[in-house]
């Protein structure tokens, strides 16, 4: 992953020639600073998107159906180890800097109008960075203009999802719609296709089942995360099996698995959100030092239920995280008083252990759709482990 990083910082240098021709003034660098900064510091720390993507070249790469239509082409190795892993690494930095200004996160707080205004003017110019850079260093490395407008229209489509997935986050997936229960939908979502649903109905039915009232809350939960989180891997599956026109025995497994995979990472993300600690080297360990309790317990402070919030509340105690969900922004100093009380409450009610369990259930899924002769299986067997092995299971015992 490391080569990965300095791959990405290089490809991130070429975006400042695109800026370069549009300063106004003469102030050096500045621009790039201002709309790149954040960019820069993400692909320098483990790219994971940009990872994800180079691996998934390499796997496919064992089937001949799939490397010959590259055969002939002379930089086929700079277009999926290098361009399109730095495609995919735009495309989430530009989730981050919009996701940082929704839920208020670290320097980008609802006070903090300046930072809130970069991030957003950054984000623009990215978007828009983003095609250019496509245009004129992807494209012509492109099998032919055709397999580039297949490109650009799932870009086009992932950036839309993740923006839908914010939607449905922000007006859905609270603590008052938890509440009010959402009733049941009419007609199917159009994004939970057969894939989807091999992928996750397993677990969402189990979900379903230990909090039976809540079903349509959970099914929400379940698209919202497809939409903001788990689709990116889907999409990058989708994008460079497309690109070589592959459609063999590989086609709907490797889907899934980069499905069930993304589920995975976000179940763990959801969970590590409550990996508070008060000691110094754990903190460093899991990179809380220097942070606000409200940054670490993000979810929990935008009143987001998020997996083990769903399996916390089905008991209905009145303890911390209750008071504060129902106090809301009238008392938010709760979680600035009580982090150790809150981590506390959310272990022993043993929703953290349900969650594990799942995200462990979804990583052993996951490594049964990949083929046991393609060599590279072993790398997507070692990333799904960090399910059944984390930094976060010691701060939780």
């Amino acid at each position: 992953m490391d080569a990965t990083s300095t791959f990405m910082g290089q490809e991130a240098a070429k975006l400042n020639d695109l800026l370069r021709p549009l300063r106004l003034f003469d102030d050096g660098d500045e621009l790039e600073k201002y709309c790149l900064g954040y960019l820069q510091k993400k692909v320098s720390s483990k790219p994971l998107r940009a990872y994800y993507a180079r691996k998934l070249y390499e796997y496919l790469s064992y089937y001949p159906e799939y490397s010959e239509v590259f055969q002939a082409l002379p930089n086929s190795g700079a277009l999926f180890l290098r361009k399109l892993p730095f495609v995919f690494e735009l495309v989430i930095t530009i989730q981050y800097l919009h996701n940082h200004i929704l839920d208020e996160k670290y320097d980008v707080k609802r006070n903090n109008h300046p930072k809130i205004v970069q991030n957003l003017i950054s984000s623009n110019v990215l978007r828009e960075l983003l095609f250019q850079y496509v245009e004129l260093e992807v494209v012509p490395l492109l099998p032919n203009r055709g397999t580039a407008g297949i490109l650009t229209q799932n870009l086009r489509r992932l950036l839309l999802w993740v923006d839908i997935g914010q939607y449905v986050d922000k007006e859905y997936n609270h603590y008052n719609r938890w509440k009010q229960e959402l009733p049941p939908s009419a007609s199917p979502p159009p994004f939970f296709d057969e894939i989807v649903h091999r992928a996750i109905d397993d677990i969402m039915n189990q979900v379903k089942a230990d909090v039976p009232d809540k079903s349509a809350f959970i099914e929400a939960y379940f698209q919202r995360i497809y939409l903001s989180n788990v689709y990116f891997f889907r999409c990058m599956a989708e994008t460079l099996m497309a690109l070589g026109n592959y459609r063999g025995e590989q086609y709907e497994p490797l889907l899934i698995f980069s499905t069930q995979y993304g589920f995975m990472l976000q179940i763990i993300n959801d969970y590590a959100d409550f990996a508070y600690s008060e000691n110094k080297k754990e903190q460093n360990i899991l990179k809380t030092a220097g942070k606000k309790t409200t940054d670490i317990l993000a979810d929990l402070n935008n009143f987001n239920i998020t997996l083990p919030l769903i399996y916390h509340l089905k008991n209905g105690y009145r303890r911390k995280i209750e008071a504060f969900l129902e106090q809301g922004l009238r008392d938010k100093k709760i979680l600035v008083q009580y982090p150790k009380q809150i981590k506390q409450e959310i272990v022993q009610s043993g929703s953290i252990q349900e969650s594990i369990l799942k995200s462990i259930e979804l990583s052993k899924y996951a490594k049964s759709f990949l083929d046991e002769k393609n060599p590279q299986s072993a790398f997507f067997a070692n990333m799904c482990d960090m399910a059944i092995d984390n930094k976060f299971y010691q701060i939780f015992k």
